[in-house]
């Protein structure tokens, strides 16, 4: 999910951007850059 789509929805959920910080801390989320820009998944499990 594209910086500004995660920004919106944490918007509309009235939630703070900590949120991402505390799941990219604990692994959960993982943060990506392309083309100049930043996106947010998820990790996937290891097979």
């Amino acid at each position: 999910m594209r910086k500004e789509a995660v920004e919106e929805l944490l918007k509309k959920a009235n939630a703070d951007w900590q949120i991402i910080e505390k799941l990219l801390r604990r692994g959960k989320l993982r943060e990506l850059e392309y083309e100049g820009n930043t996106y947010y998944m998820r990790r996937l499990p290891p097979e």
